[in-house]
This record gives structure tokens, C-alpha cells and sequence, in this order.
């Protein structure tokens, strides 16, 4: 069976994050335990990187684009 494609955005000025696996959750609420968050740090020179739950499900992690200015509406 596939494991579902995991994708977490993280801030475009963040290092370190937290998150929860979406596949260790469906475990976790089927059987009553609460493991499913893991931790995990993203140099701010990268703009992605793939990283593995407690129990070896992979989570891309992504960094968002920085936001950029709406365009100033012109004065009649």
C-alpha cells in the first residue's frame, strides 16, 4: 500500500518547526495513543526538504515564498 503524499509549508523565516503525520494520526486515533507530532529543523538556505516521522513516514517540508506587496491601486 502507498503511503498519502505528505507536504507541511512552513514560514519563509523559519528553522525549526513542528508538525503532525497525517498516516501516524489515522494509527494513533485507531489504537488511542498520541505520537503522532515530531519535530524537525529547515536551514533557512533551503527551500525544502524531506523528513522522516518516529515511525519512518516521510513529511516534505516546504518554505513558503515570501509574500509579496499587492499592487497600489492608481488615484483617478
Amino acid at each position: 500500500m502507498n503511503e498519502p503524499v505528505q507536504v507541511v509549508t512552513i514560514g519563509v523565516a523559519a528553522t525549526a518547526f513542528t508538525a503532525v503525520c497525517e498516516t501516524c494520526l489515522g494509527i494513533d486515533r485507531a489504537v488511542g495513543l498520541s505520537a503522532s507530532k515530531f519535530a524537525g529543523r529547515l536551514d533557512l538556505d533551503l527551500a525544502e526538504g524531506i523528513f522522516l516521522c518516529r515511525r519512518g513516514h516521510h513529511v516534505s517540508v516546504v518554505r513558503s515564498a515570501a509574500a509579496t506587496p499587492a499592487p497600489e491601486s492608481a488615484a483617478a
